[in-house]
């Protein structure tokens, strides 16, 4: 399948790094930017992106759509897709879902777009935005998820996993519970470190114990004050999903937790290029300074109470 005119939902920061790559590659991007924040119609500006004023005109106009929404808006957006689709009739139109949701999602928007006859597509992105042509992997799968081996061309690393509609989206989830549980446990760990004074001590022996991984993790902290919220949402996914399968999650909530308190700080900024503000220090003595996981009442023993 040869793609002229992708559509991208929405343009947030792996939107905006998807087309500033399809662009690059000479092909025309499109989205609908009615009823989006400021920022975002920036971002879409930035990235080179052509707005069209409905999502009839978005489908009709596009080859493939590929939406990397917030979790709990994957639904309502292939909704919308849907009805688009019917009311122009479009034929030989793809849809790929990339996004962090629950195999059970991921079936019930398939169900939804079937009526339209769209070609859905089952997909996960592991890595970074920024990183979308050095190492990041566009994981697919479904009857048709072959056909997102054309994205190869414009730079992206693509890798089928079955025919099933519901393997990308699990293989996604159980990934995310790695990399956003690793995010919480260290951001709990070091608020510590940095109330007992300790803070580059810990990380110095961390990296000793575990060569690299607190200079991974540490990349993905620092973008917490603004995406704490979505990945927050991957662990209700997750936890749904092990419910749903018979298994009791205990980590995920947990995790879910630490990052919702992030998120309630309210202390993100949304970049209009796509781009992450500070580093992992300067990221653990913000949350520090916003009272992250401090009791109120409690926690104000200096260094010398601590034995």
């Amino acid at each position: 399948m040869a793609f002229q005119r992708i559509g991208i939902l929405s343009i947030g920061e792996m939107g905006y790094h998807w087309a500033r790559l399809l662009a690059n590659h000479g092909i025309e991007v499109l989205t609908c930017l009615k009823d989006r924040s400021e920022v975002t119609c920036k971002r879409a500006e930035n990235a080179g992106i052509r707005s069209v004023p409905s999502l009839e005109r978005l489908v009709s106009e596009s080859d493939l759509i590929v939406s990397v929404v917030v979790p709990f808006a994957a639904g309502r957006v292939a909704s919308k897709v849907a009805k688009a689709l019917i009311k122009v009739g479009k034929k030989d139109f793809f849809y790929l879902d990339a996004n962090a949701i629950s195999p059970m999602t991921v079936r019930g928007i398939e169900e939804n777009l079937s009526r339209s006859q769209a070609n859905f597509i089952d997909g996960c992105i592991i890595g970074s935005a920024t990183k979308l042509n050095k190492g990041t992997v566009i994981y697919v799968s479904g009857p048709g998820a072959e056909q997102m081996l054309a994205l190869e061309q414009f730079g992206f690393s693509v890798r089928v996993l079955g025919p099933d509609i519901g393997q990308a989206s699990a293989f996604k989830i159980v990934y995310a519970g790695l990399t956003k549980g690793l995010q919480g446990l260290f951001v709990e760990l070091l608020i510590g470190a940095r109330k007992f004074g300790l803070l580059g001590e810990i990380l110095k022996q961390y990296d000793e114990s575990f060569p690299g991984l607190p200079g991974k993790v540490g990349q993905s902290i620092a973008a917490l004050p603004v995406h704490a919220g979505r990945r927050a949402e991957e662990m209700v996914e997750l936890s749904q999903t092990f419910r749903h399968y018979g298994l009791k999650a205990v980590m995920a909530p947990a995790t879910r937790k630490v990052l919702k308190s992030i998120a309630s700080l309210n202390v993100g900024k949304a970049s209009e290029v796509g781009a992450r503000e500070g580093g992992l220090l300067e990221t653990v003595e913000l949350f520090f300074q916003q009272g992250l996981l401090r009791e109120k009442g409690k926690g104000e023993n200096n260094k010398a109470n601590l034995t």
